[in-house]
């Protein structure tokens, strides 16, 4: 039992070891291929938060042993943007064998945050079927502005496996050029999901009892989620073929500051905002409604328990009455009852 125990434990820790160290090489294979474009296009890469002003540091933040970070700022268009590397729990050794069973992948997620001016009003996402189906029910913005379901994108000639959400034709017509259109065919394989929205406030959220209700903060954002190849048999080889991509961040960037909808785009997107906006009005009127209702309740039944637990039979009869007429409980029965309480309380 001892020597099972002692393998184990060895085992363990041998693959925590491996599996670090691989992530390691492939975080930095990574950095490694795409360096030079970034510091091409950004005029800081890899700020780490320690200073106020901003620095390059010119490598990843290790956030834990599978999550790696890269900030970079400094260009026209965009307030900044975050590169999160989502490698597999390989030092894991329970993650390990649960991959065994069901094979997943790597994931390069890029998130740009424009600034107010560079991106008009509009809502569109494009990537695996399965992936658009999910976003539309987790995201705020998706399942607000659009609404029908993911539809194929074989009009402007990408592959069936992929499929487009947008709030408006306009806008899909002005996403999909021909550059575009050849990044998706090209690494579709690659393409978990890609969403630009002007909406962006993240998933959901339901309000919990007592906050306030108010409409979430919202950010002009881009959004990019890259499938690493090798469904987790990644090489560091494999993150050089991840750079196309890239580039293809840097191009819906300035791609996003010229496209401009039309007068009736413009139009059709408004009223969707405040169509939105209306609903949530109405919504949380409807809420309140409901609470100030159930606050009424519970005022009514903690005055009936007053009155049943009045013990001078005169007195408990005034109350009721006075609650039937009231429909609560006037100032001097309730200064009566509290003065009868403190009078029969132990100690007066």
């Amino acid at each position: 039992m001892e020597i099972l125990m002692v393998t184990g434990l060895l085992a363990y820790i041998m693959n925590y070891i491996i599996g670090k160290n691989k992530n390691s090489r492939l975080a930095q294979a990574w950095f490694n291929s795409h360096r030079e474009l970034l510091e091409s296009n950004f005029a800081l890469v890899g700020d780490d938060g320690t200073s106020k002003e901003g620095t390059s540091t010119g490598k990843l933040n290790q956030e834990n042993e599978h999550i790696y970070n890269l900030w970079c700022s400094g260009r026209v268009c965009c307030e900044g943007m975050l590169i999160q590397l989502k490698f597999l729990k390989r030092q894991d050794l329970l993650n390990v064998l649960a991959r065994m069973m069901r094979p997943v992948c790597d994931q390069v997620q890029v998130k740009v945050t424009l600034n107010d001016e560079d991106m008009d009003t509009f809502v569109f996402a494009v990537g695996s079927r399965k992936a658009m189906a999910r976003l539309q029910k987790e995201l705020q913005d998706l399942s607000e502005f659009c609404g029908d379901k993911p539809k194929s994108g074989a009009k402007y000639g990408i592959p069936e496996s992929l499929a487009i959400l947008s709030e408006m034709g306009e806008v899909t017509d002005g996403v999909m050029d021909n550059k575009m259109v050849h990044y998706l065919t090209t690494h579709a394989d690659k393409i978990e999901s890609i969403h630009f929205s002007d909406q962006f406030s993240g998933p959901k959220v339901m309000q919990e009892e007592g906050q306030p209700l108010k409409l979430p903060e919202t950010k002009k954002t881009l959004l990019f989620t890259f499938n690493v190849p090798g469904m987790g048999n990644t090489s560091p080889k494999d993150m050089d073929s991840l750079l196309p991509l890239m580039n293809m961040v840097i191009y819906s960037i300035d791609k996003l500051k010229k496209l401009r909808l039309n007068r009736e785009g413009k139009q059709k997107a408004d009223r969707n905002r405040a169509r939105v906006e209306e609903n949530f009005l109405k919504h949380t009127h409807a809420q309140r409604q409901e609470a100030a209702q159930t606050r009424r309740e519970e005022k009514k039944r903690a005055e009936k328990e007053r009155i049943m637990n009045e013990e001078d039979p005169d007195r408990q009869r005034r109350l009721e009455v006075c609650v039937c007429i009231r429909g609560g409980m006037c100032e001097c029965c309730v200064l009566e009852y509290e003065q009868s309480f403190i009078l029969s309380s132990p100690g007066c």
